[in-house]
């Protein structure tokens, strides 16, 4: 395994500097696409309140593009820190962002340590988001279950009469609500 102080050949060198290039760049696309979903979720809280079929459904196809977005440059991050790792000779299970921007250029490493700081701190503030927008999402949730259990119940097809003629108790488990206004 190499150590920080180590010297590398002019080739290796090169690679890797443009390597941690790369990832310099690829974590930069990523943070903006931390920021376009971020965006989104805060939008997405208008939606949820006045939600129609239509628009959710285009708002999830929207959601679910930025999301593979990013799921895509996380792949292209994890290959350039693969790719770095070897070049070091480093176990490639061991490798974390943090500990291989050590190994960059002054700039580069700089440029790495903020990116990953700011995409920590965007990713938290995404959790919040979500959370909040879950808050919204929970009840009617719930509120269509009961609705999707009562009618299923009252489409079984379960016999009314008894064998003696006598009309079958019913243990109903929807719920009635009644909204006014």
């Amino acid at each position: 395994m190499l150590e920080h102080n180590i010297t590398l050949t002019d080739c290796c060198e090169e690679d890797l500097g443009k390597a941690f290039i790369s990832l310099a760049a690829v974590l930069n696309k990523e943070l903006a696409i931390y920021q376009e979903l971020k965006d989104f979720i805060i939008g997405e809280k208008k939606i949820l309140i006045k939600p129609s079929l239509e628009v959710l459904s285009e708002s999830n196809a929207r959601k679910e593009n930025i999301i593979l977005k990013v799921r895509m440059l996380e792949a292209t991050r994890m290959n350039i820190l693969k790719k770095i790792a070897r070049n070091l000779e480093l176990k490639i299970d061991e490798i974390n962002l943090a500990a291989m921007a050590s190994y960059a250029a002054i700039e580069q490493r700089q440029e790495i340590e903020e990116s990953r700081k700011k995409i920590v701190l965007i990713s938290g503030e995404i959790r919040t988001l979500n959370e909040s927008n879950k808050v919204l999402v929970g009840p009617s949730l719930a509120n269509m279950k009961w609705s999707l259990d009562f009618i299923s119940s009252l489409m079984a097809q379960v016999p009314v009469y008894l064998e003696s003629g006598k009309i079958k108790s019913f243990q109903g488990n929807g719920k009635f609500l009644r909204v006014e206004g």
